[in-house]
């Protein structure tokens, strides 16, 4: 049994109470009945189940019934009865294979944040979907259904994608290198349910292509070149549902540039400490330049509906391709990004451990 007593505004005096019991190997858990003086009592059980080869398999269920729902700090309609089911799923059955899967859903968009507050700082939004992976030597193979399960969330449902991915390869004994990436699936943009007007939701089928070469030279023993070219072509299906405005259309993305970097570094093995578990230490400095050019697409964003669509940032974003994966939203670029990358490792049990990495990163 554990207890767990305390006081919080939101709640007023409050005890958590939790029963942990363990069955076997294959099946443990947890029994929630919880009490919180101004909202009311909270109950829900805890299943966890180890199936060897066959995976892991996680249930969650809470209920309560708030007697002060009208407290919600997010300002959204609430009811008395209110509950959150979670579920997760994750094995490995077969060697390079992973099946994944995670279900969350919430009666409100305030539960979380008013009863699993560090859930919800993890994730104010959370995704429900099942994935497998197929993975070979040089190609990967995704299959995703992504619904939506909570309606007051912005959703792009998946239903299904499918993903093939061409990890970067030699090809043969020629010094050029190819990597690929192609994706079909049926997408639905649903908007947030609020309490104001709502954007009308619109879907459509998509199908996307890329492939790129590169030549990798060393020149001088130390100065790392890659050229690369690229191109893309993607299909839409004409859009329904209220918001779809866009008739079948095609588009296709010219790319190519160049990454120039080096490498260099400098060894100290006399430096030790026993309180930063100092053994040596070694600074290694990585500048580079990176160009990207892509000429005007066939068919600009604003002609295509937008499903995987580039979102505010407070990083940088990739400017060179599989890596920005905001499909819909490619346009022209004519970029060079300027790096400067700096890494001070040491040795701990005899492996070497990155004590600081950081990395200073500027457009032009």
């Amino acid at each position: 049994f554990n207890f767990i007593p305390g006081y919080r505004t939101r709640y007023g005096p409050y005890l958590l109470n939790s029963y942990t019991w363990f069955l076997n190997d294959q099946l443990d858990g947890a029994i929630h009945l919880d009490y919180r003086e101004k909202r009311g009592v909270g109950v829900g059980p805890d299943l966890n189940l180890q199936l060897g080869r066959w995976g892991d398999a996680a249930f969650r269920y809470y209920y309560t019934h708030d007697e002060d729902a009208q407290t919600n700090a997010l300002n959204a309609p609430v009811f008395e009865n209110r509950q959150r089911v979670y579920f997760s799923y994750l094995a490995s059955p077969f060697t390079n294979l992973e099946v994944r899967s995670l279900v969350r859903y919430q009666s409100d968009i305030g539960v979380l944040h008013d009863f699993f507050e560090s859930e919800y700082r993890q994730d104010p939004q959370p995704n429900s979907y099942v994935e497998a992976n197929r993975f070979w030597r040089n190609f990967s193979l995704d299959a995703l259904a992504q619904p939506r399960v909570n309606d007051f969330h912005e959703r792009i449902e998946r239903l299904p994608e499918l993903r093939l991915t061409g990890l970067r390869q030699q090809l043969g004994a020629s010094p050029l290198y190819y990597e690929s990436e192609s994706s079909a699936g049926y997408y639905h943009h649903w908007f947030a349910e609020t309490n104001g007007p709502v954007p009308p939701d619109f879907a459509a089928a998509r199908a996307d292509t890329y492939h790129q070469l590169l030549l990798p030279e060393t020149l001088f023993g130390w100065l790392n070149i890659t050229p690369r070219a690229g191109g893309r072509f993607t299909y839409y299906s004409q859009s329904t549902g209220p918001g779809g405005t866009n008739d079948e259309v095609y588009r296709g993305v010219f790319n190519t540039g160049a990454e120039i970097s080096f490498k260099a570094s400098r060894l100290w093995p006399g430096v030790r400490s026993r309180a930063l578990e100092l053994d040596g230490l070694r600074h290694i400095i990585e500048p580079s330049v990176n160009y990207v050019y892509v000429p005007r697409p066939t068919t600009l964003p604003g002609e295509l509906p937008q499903f995987d669509s580039q979102m505010p940032s407070l990083r940088l974003l990739p400017i060179e391709f599989p890596n920005y994966n905001s499909i819909d939203s490619i346009g022209s670029e004519n970029a060079i990004r300027f790096s400067l990358q700096n890494t001070l490792q040491t040795r701990r049990e005899g492996r070497v451990e990155d004590l600081v990495n950081w990395e200073l990163q500027m457009d032009w």
